[in-house]
């Protein structure tokens, strides 16, 4: 049975843990239901692929490879790491094939092996639950009478979640930003005023997106123009070069980020401009 303890590795290397942890509960939960919402599926598969991506490099790369390693490693052993693509939570389900077959060993092989013998029975669940979803989002529960009688709650023209009102704008709130699903400090929201009285902040949070949607394109169709890329090696952010024996793998996987992206904001503008075809004014301003 699928536990969410049963991941500690990942859990100590992840940079967000307690984002990983709620996806964790999320696939166990799913597990045991027998059935997941599409969309508590797909973030969660986000947030642990981009755990898994990050902690394959500080549990494998930055103690084996990194700063010249690489070079002083058996030839097995460099063929294996060569034949190995760590982009997510699905790799986990080839590479442990690949670990089966290799005749490679040693440390490094010991390290991939820990790593890929916690990780892939969450690989595995969130397969199995694909063919288990449900479409849509779960119904909202009735909220809760709140605490002040006075507190006004309206709706975020940017986030769209119900935040109390203080003067003519909303409560300071944090946001998820669309394409990459991390939390920032503040929501946009807050500048402007809530949806039943303004589309004001609907276009605007719109037109962001589309701005950066656009960039993400450009960035994409340029890709091939690319000669040097940030990457993270350790905890440190370093450049390397198309020279770099890690180029092509680097490349790879910024291209499949920046699809990732281009695909998430397209969605997030069509969302948007769905809300402005329909939006009406309820209260005045």
């Amino acid at each position: 049975m699928l536990r969410e303890d049963q991941f500690p590795l990942l859990e100590k290397l992840a940079k967000r843990p307690e984002l990983v942890v709620d996806a964790i509960r999320a696939i166990v939960a799913g597990v045991a239901a027998d059935s997941i919402r599409n969309v508590t599926l797909n973030d969660a598969k986000e947030r642990i692929s981009r755990a898994v991506y990050d902690a394959w490099k500080l549990h494998v790369n930055a103690r084996f490879t990194n700063d010249g390693k690489w070079q002083s490693l058996p030839k097995e052993t460099q063929e294996l790491d060569h034949s190995i693509m760590i982009m997510g939570l699905h790799d986990m389900i080839a590479t442990s094939k690949k670990l089966a077959k290799t005749k490679a060993t040693g440390p490094m092989v010991d390290a991939m092996r820990e790593f890929v013998s916690e990780v892939l029975p969450l690989a595995e669940a969130v397969k199995s639950l694909k063919s288990k979803v449900v479409k849509g989002r779960a119904p909202r529960e009735a909220p809760s009478k709140p605490e002040n009688p006075n507190k006004i709650v309206r709706t975020c023209p940017c986030c769209f979640r119900a935040i109390a009102v203080r003067g003519m704008t909303l409560a300071h709130h944090g946001y998820e930003r669309p394409g990459d699903g991390w939390q920032t400090a503040s929501c946009p929201g807050i500048r402007f005023k809530p949806l039943e009285r303004s589309k004001e902040g609907l276009e605007w949070i719109t037109t962001a997106t589309k701005e950066q949607l656009e960039s993400a394109q450009v960035a994409y169709k340029a890709r091939g123009e690319l000669t040097t890329l940030m990457i993270m090696e350790g905890r440190k952010t370093v450049e390397i070069t198309t020279e770099s024996q890690k180029w092509d793998r680097e490349f790879r996987y910024h291209v499949s980020k920046l699809e990732a992206r281009i695909s998430n904001l397209k969605y997030a503008v069509s969302e948007f401009e769905k809300r402005l075809s329909v939006w009406v004014q309820t209260e005045a301003e």
